[in-house]
């Protein structure tokens, strides 16, 4: 072999054993900032178990990035004012969010996807949102990527759930409930939240049969709603909370059964 080609092989040799490190330099790492808000109302934060997040590679389906929303519900004002102009940051010191940074070699399609409020497993709701991300762009600042998840967080608290008692027919059923918006903000008088705004019922089944329905009104207490039944005869009863937003067209519910023993 001539000198010369040898010196051309190990240019080439030496070159490519330096490209993956040169490559590895221009990766630039991506900083994200993620939040998720309650429809019509504040971010999912501790007090409400927070969210989880994840980020799933559409084209392969791994998951990129996951992990749980903490911190307070934000600024009401700035959340709920009468006129919030366009583009405005909502996202506030103290605002839930979780943040992260990924080293992404390329453009890629994600789902990003919100599940919560981890504290009340029986309202969860998911909410997912497609998009691609770019290396090197900025989404960590302002409102960063904010996802908006409706429902409301329902809790039957009279009857405890799988309740036993000796039936009375001249004693009627009370029902009560609390109803929050899914960061836990209290539907109560003098807030964004008015109890008269929602629609709060109760439906009484007897083996799957609808036995009797009426609307909980609201007792004053924050979040907390009432109503109370006859019922004629014993049995077990499957009872079904729910609130809707006859606005945002939202709902949340719970269930709770009861036994009604001669």
């Amino acid at each position: 072999m001539r000198l010369s080609s040898l010196f051309a092989i190990l240019i080439i040799v030496v070159f490519a054993a330096a490209a993956p490190a040169k490559a590895q330099e221009l990766v630039p790492e991506t900083n994200f900032m993620v939040t998720v808000r309650a429809k019509d109302a504040k971010f999912i934060g501790s007090s409400m178990g927070g969210a989880h997040i994840t980020i799933r590679n559409k084209v392969n389906g791994d998951i990129v990035a996951e992990g749980n929303t903490s911190g307070g519900t934000g600024d009401t004002a700035k959340l709920m004012g009468a006129s919030i102009p366009r583009d405005a940051d909502l996202v506030t010191e103290n605002s839930a969010r979780i943040e992260f940074s990924l080293e992404l070699i390329e453009p890629t399609p994600v789902t990003i996807t919100a599940t919560g409020p981890l504290s009340q497993p029986q309202s969860m709701a998911s909410i997912s949102q497609d998009m691609i991300i770019i290396p090197g762009k900025d989404y960590a600042s302002g409102n960063g990527i904010m996802l908006e998840l409706p429902g409301f967080a329902v809790d039957i608290l009279e009857p405890a759930a799988a309740s036993k008692e000796k039936f009375d027919a001249q004693k009627p059923l009370t029902v009560t409930a609390n109803v929050v918006k899914m960061c836990g903000c209290a539907v109560e008088k003098d807030s964004p939240w008015p109890p008269e705004r929602y629609e709060v019922s109760a439906d009484i089944y007897v083996e799957s049969h609808l036995f009797a329905t009426a609307p909980m009104t609201f007792t004053g207490k924050p979040g907390q709603y009432a109503a109370r039944f006859p019922i004629p005869k014993e049995g077990t009863y499957k009872i079904i909370v729910s609130a809707f937003d006859p606005k945002t067209k939202e709902g949340g519910m719970d269930i709770t059964s009861l036994t009604l023993s001669p």
